[in-house]
């Protein structure tokens, strides 16, 4: 059976970057069978940005905490949770990096990166933001989720949250490409879990790709509906459509973005629009 080590391990991203199919990917691959695993598994229970845990576990209301209260405590916790560990702990996270909380004690991290125009685009149905609000989230430094089951945590604009991540040496740390995971799901499967140091084999690497396709999540949203979805959301599991940027944003909004976040697009393979090329 596939394993992965026991330990707690960041699966970080910038909303909207492919954090939720990654999840299913690995709950599936990790419990195995014949059948999908229910998406509704995926609970607030896998973070430690859900108010009601941080509650249970720290016994204080964030509310009444100031930021840098709230900070320390959540690294409490975090350390907390690490050393109580009996299985492999995925544990969700859209934070930006900041050491002081997420640097100790996990063991290493996993970060989804996807381009940004094709960001805005999922975040905007998403959210229910216009694309140039979604655009102008992306762009804020001072960015803070706004999540009513979740924590106020730091979020800050795209290119600050990729570079903060992919820099940072406290733990070791593997890239993942949303656009590679799309184009050959079982070999980026493949590396992750060898990046993880994890074991599996194609046989149980091919079905957790099978389990975790967009069809089996639609088809479980559409039947059981899924919590992570947001009041107002048509469906969570919409496309997942590499390059939708080219038919959604205006020339525009493209280099809004791309004057912003270029020089770290560039670092991780995605070109700026020319047009006409």
């Amino acid at each position: 059976m596939a394993t992965l080590p026991t330990a707690l391990i960041w699966l970080a991203s910038y909303p909207k970057s492919g954090n939720t199919w990654m999840r299913v990917l690995l709950a599936n691959l990790l419990a195995g069978g014949d059948r999908p695993k229910d998406i509704n598994d995926l609970s607030e229970d896998e973070t430690l940005i859900s108010r009601w845990r941080f509650c249970d576990d720290l016994l204080v209301e964030p509310d009444t905490l100031d930021p840098a209260e709230q900070a320390r405590l959540r690294a409490t916790q975090a350390t907390f949770t690490a050393r109580r560990l009996t299985s492999t702990f995925l544990c969700k996270t859209h934070d930006r990096f900041d050491p002081a909380v997420l640097g100790a004690p996990a063991a290493r991290a996993l970060y989804l990166i996807r381009d940004p125009r094709d960001v805005a685009v999922s975040l905007s149905h998403h959210a229910g933001l216009s694309t140039d609000d979604a655009i102008g989230q992306m762009l804020d430094p001072a960015a803070r989720s706004h999540g009513a089951m979740q924590l106020r945590y730091p979020l800050g604009d795209w290119a600050g949250h990729v570079t903060t991540w992919t820099t940072q040496t406290d733990m070791p740390l593997a890239v993942v490409r949303y656009e590679d995971l799309r184009a050959d799901t079982p070999a980026a499967l493949s590396r992750v879990v060898g990046a993880l140091s994890g074991a599996a084999t194609p046989d149980e690497i091919g079905r957790a790709v099978a389990h975790s396709s967009l069809d089996e999540l639609q088809r479980q949203e559409a039947s059981r509906g899924f919590r992570e979805r947001l009041p107002g959301q048509k469906r969570f599991f919409r496309t997942g459509r590499v390059g939708e940027w080219r038919d959604v944003l205006t020339p525009a909004q493209t280099t809004r973005i791309e004057a912003v976040c270029a020089p770290v697009m560039k670092l991780w393979g995605y070109a700026p629009f020319h047009p006409g090329e």
